[in-house]
């Protein structure tokens, strides 16, 4: 039984990773095609934030890699050890148990599941709930939804939220954020708010993520931009019309 269960996680493992490459390969080719659609006069500032958007990709596979290496594999080398010596002292449906867990949150950071069926709103949700135990910070999450979206269209407006928000939370030491979303049938309205220490935003983007998200946003042709000064929070605001 144990070892048949093994096996199906095994198994779960290879078409992760496979996965993994295929979207990677589907996202930065897609990237490309965009890349070849903006003006001549753009050419050099696209080119830095494609440059960026790369790294971004290679950063977040070396992030799985290391999941995949360091929690599952190694759990999974600690249960084919236990089956093949009956080691009493293992307990492997716990084993099992904590590999498929770890399996299904590394699935999740690829793509949110039910993604075609679920709402911005109910994403965003879902990506709140585990950050309001794991740091001590007020969430207000305000959203009015009158319209669907576009499934492609629905994944760029989330990882823009979640690359805004894991800013905050990496850089801005604030006890508070807010969002607000609204979406109707002629535009989509995002805006994220903190009481950290700032920035000064008349400055050029430096960090990865924040070109990332100028770069998502722009595949978008979403008007975007950072609002903020030293010692007084930052406001992320993004418009974008809602081509249904």
């Amino acid at each position: 039984m144990f070892a048949v269960g093994l096996l199906i996680v095994l198994l779960f493992t290879v078409v992760l990773v496979v996965s993994m490459v295929l979207l990677t390969r589907k996202y930065i080719k897609r990237i490309i095609q965009e890349q070849e659609k903006f003006t001549q006069a753009k050419l050099e500032h696209q080119k830095s934030l494609l440059w960026n958007s790369v790294l971004v990709q290679e950063k977040e596979r070396d992030r799985i890699a290391s999941d995949l290496h360091d929690e599952l594999i190694s759990k999974l080398t600690v249960l084919t050890y236990a089956l093949q010596t009956n080691n009493e002292k293992v307990k492997p449906v716990e084993l099992l148990g904590d590999s498929i867990k770890i399996a299904r949150r590394i699935t999740h950071d690829l793509r949110p599941p039910m993604l075609e069926e679920t709402s911005l709103d109910e994403l965003v949700e879902d990506f709140i709930l585990p950050l309001k135990s794991a740091y001590l910070i007020s969430y207000h999450f305000h959203h009015q939804q009158h319209q669907a979206l576009k499934t492609d269209v629905k994944l760029q407006l989330f990882r823009i939220v979640q690359e805004v928000v894991n800013n905050i939370l990496k850089h801005a030491h604030a006890s508070e954020i807010s969002i607000n979303l609204r979406i109707t049938d002629a535009i989509v309205a995002l805006v994220i708010r903190d009481n950290g220490v700032g920035f000064d935003s008349t400055e050029k983007a430096k960090g990865l993520g924040l070109k990332n998200i100028e770069f998502r946003a722009q595949l978008l042709s979403a008007k975007s931009r950072f609002k903020s000064a030293p010692s007084r929070g930052a406001t992320f605001q993004l418009l974008l019309k809602n081509n249904v």
